[in-house]
């Protein structure tokens, strides 16, 4: 049983305390200066809210202390924490985007366990990507126990060093963006066909999940699986050529890509 204190408790926040409260015995409190009258009526049992981290009076309770804040104000937030007590073996996360484990150095007691998570927006569902990477000091425990947590809201990867997490970000963490974006495009080409708003929607919703589920039941990689419904002189196939002309979709998603990785750079070093 661990004593968790989260600090922030906006979408992923919110996705972590619910998904964790509902499947473990883990005791948790919350700091969250906008939400703390929303999550004191959702919350009855094993949690406990605060307006401000000075409202704690013993911050050495907590065996993980996970921030989980807009990089905008950790900076703002993350003063509030020098000086505090912690517990000596006390576990530090963070899936605050771009913050470095040093930034976060600047504020946490040397000789720190730190773990940096890049999640993303489907672990809200529990089915997410978190991809993890710690510094030296960690404790193989401490690694065992962000294992089974974060395996609760979906898959997890541990990375060997931290300038992975800037990859991860133009792929798993902002890949949820371009496939909404497809979804959406897909859909409105389908009210152009005649559909309606509703139908248009159920139709391709359904053949996304289905092709999804499809692809990871099957051995066929989704080249294979491509080539085998674009049946030659097929309508399948006529859109498929179109969309490999001059591989214009191709090099398209790879610079989309590429942008995103040079971004998540950029802002990993702000």
């Amino acid at each position: 049983m661990n004593k968790i204190l989260l600090i922030g408790c906006g979408h992923m926040g919110s996705a972590l305390l619910n998904a964790w409260h509902n499947q473990t015995s883990n005791y948790f409190s919350v700091v969250d200066p906008n939400k703390h009258m929303i999550l004191r009526r959702a919350y009855k049992r094993r949690v406990s809210i605060f307006q401000s981290i000075d409202k704690i009076q013993n911050t050495q309770q907590f065996n993980i202390i996970i921030f989980a804040i807009k990089p905008q104000i950790a900076t703002k937030v993350m003063r509030k924490f020098i000086g505090l007590k912690y517990n000596k073996k006390v576990l530090f996360v963070s899936v605050v985007a771009g913050k470095k484990i040093s930034f976060f150095n600047n504020f946490l007691p040397h000789n720190n366990q730190f773990v940096r998570v890049m999640p993303n927006m489907p672990s809200v569902v529990e089915e997410g990507v978190s991809c993890l990477v710690t510094n030296k000091k960690t404790s193989k425990q401490n690694i065992n126990i962000l294992t089974d947590l974060f395996g609760k809201i979906g898959k997890i990867y541990w990375l060997s060093a931290e300038k992975e997490l800037d990859k991860v970000t133009a792929i798993s963490g902002s890949g949820p963006g371009y496939y909404f974006l497809f979804i959406d495009l897909f859909e409105k080409a389908a009210v152009e066909l005649g559909f309606t708003k509703k139908i248009a929607k159920e139709l391709v919703y359904q053949t996304a999940f289905g092709s999804i589920k499809l692809l990871m039941k099957n051995s066929k990689s989704a080249e294979k699986l491509t080539n085998d419904i674009a049946i030659k002189g097929g309508t399948t196939e006529a859109a498929i050529r179109f969309f490999k002309k001059n591989n214009q979709l191709k090099n398209m998603i790879s610079k989309a890509v590429k942008v995103a990785h040079k971004r998540a750079i950029e802002l990993s070093k702000k």
